[in-house]
């Protein structure tokens, strides 16, 4: 009795050990399981969170390649349009030279200027013709004369690579005549386009530029002519100004003796005057004195690059 009452109770003991002992694996199982799954865990989210990040840099990367490219076209368009603009303006600010011509027979030698150094030979040839026939245009007084003795010289009172403005001067004497002539005449070229610019291309000629001229604002340049200065502008027409620069109409209603020519400073007009008092007298104007309205638009401006 004794005995079976001992070993039910080894046995029972037994049972209770070898059932904790299985619990306890089984404990250990689920607990490495769960650090296993943890693990796992951890390890797809640092493998997403590097993927994202990769993601990222790669968009910033392109995002910078694409500023980079952008930039770059900017940049190169840009220059190609500054390129273009510089190759504009180097046409339009072509520099050029002027060499002194002569023209001499029978009695006559007349000085006159020719530009070289223009790449556009077709324009420079245009231009040279033009200052060769305006030089000679003097010649118009003369048509009819015997034993003429003429002598013309120029001076360049304004040049820049748009425009060109000269001055003629010299005398011409008649056999018989009772004196030389004192003679003065102007050229102004719009060198860009090969055309000849007078008064009344660039100036509104009207009752109230006559005033204008006829004021203070125009002063005379030769100081020993200031005393009757007033009342040679005071004769000076409208008409007389719109026919200015015109060596054409001479003997015919188009004729005057009126020539404009202009400075680095300002706008000067030449008025025929008589022998005794020096064949002609010219009056500047400052153009900071100008007023706006007197000007047809900003053509003057361009040509001259000259600015109030």
């Amino acid at each position: 009795m004794n005995n079976k009452i001992i070993f039910s109770a080894l046995f029972l003991s037994l049972s209770l050990l070898l059932a904790a002992c299985g619990q306890g694996e089984d404990v250990g199982k689920d607990d490495s399981k769960t650090v296993d799954e943890t693990k796992q865990s951890n390890d797809e989210e640092n493998t997403a969170s590097d993927n994202s990040k990769n993601n990222e840099d790669e968009n910033a990367s392109e995002d910078n390649g694409s500023t980079e490219s952008d930039s770059t076209s900017e940049g190169e368009a840009t220059s190609e349009e500054a390129s273009s603009d510089e190759e504009k303006n180097t046409n339009l600010n072509e520099s050029y030279d002027l060499t002194k011509e002569n023209f001499t027979e029978n009695g006559v030698s007349i000085n006159y200027p020719q530009i070289t150094g223009l790449t556009d030979i077709d324009k420079e040839k245009t231009l040279n013709d033009l200052l060769n026939k305006e030089a000679h245009k003097v010649l118009n007084f003369y048509e009819e004369s015997n034993g003429l003795d003429l002598e013309i010289d120029y001076a360049i009172s304004f040049q820049n690579p748009y425009f060109l403005s000269v001055q003629y001067a010299g005398s011409g004497y008649v056999d018989g005549a009772a004196h030389p002539n004192n003679l003065f005449y102007t050229t102004n070229v719009d060198v860009e386009n090969g055309n000849r610019i007078r008064l009344s291309d660039v100036v509104v000629i009207d009752e109230s530029f006559l005033s204008l001229f006829q004021s203070d604002a125009f002063k005379v340049v030769n100081p020993d002519q200031e005393e009757f200065a007033n009342e040679l502008k005071a004769n000076v027409t409208v008409d007389q100004l719109q026919n200015a620069d015109n060596l054409d109409g001479i003997g015919t209603e188009q004729h005057s003796e009126t020539f404009t020519y202009f400075t680095e400073s300002g706008l000067g007009i030449s008025i025929g005057t008589s022998h005794a008092a020096g064949g002609h007298a010219a009056f500047e104007m400052m153009y900071v004195d100008s007023p706006e309205e007197m000007w047809d638009g900003d053509k003057i401006w361009d040509l001259l690059k000259v600015y109030q």
